[in-house]
């Protein structure tokens, strides 16, 4: 069996220190979030499930894609929604 250098023994690519203290940032921004807005805690721990079961980085690409692609989709459903009403009380003046 060959030993890959790019990761270390957590079966976890090494990464710079710089990349590491971005990443640390952005869990501390996220926990403020999370802080923030406690109800938004249940959708990111299904994220979280979903990312931890989704293996390799592209993978977690791919299911934060997924995810964003559904968002999207939800809000471009309500803004069609919102031009509905806004015409129907635009039209009834």
């Amino acid at each position: 069996m060959q030993d890959n250098p790019s990761k270390n023994g957590f079966g976890l690519q090494k990464r710079s220190a710089a990349t590491n203290e971005r990443l640390l940032k952005a869990l501390m921004e996220r926990d403020r979030f999370l802080d923030r807005y406690p109800r938004m805690r249940t959708y990111q721990a299904e994220i979280d499930s979903l990312l931890d079961k989704s293996g390799n980085c592209q993978g977690r690409m791919a299911v934060l894609g997924t995810l964003m692609q559904g968002k999207l989709m939800e809000m471009q459903k309500e803004l069609d929604q919102l031009a509905y009403i806004l015409k129907q009380t635009a039209h009834s003046k």
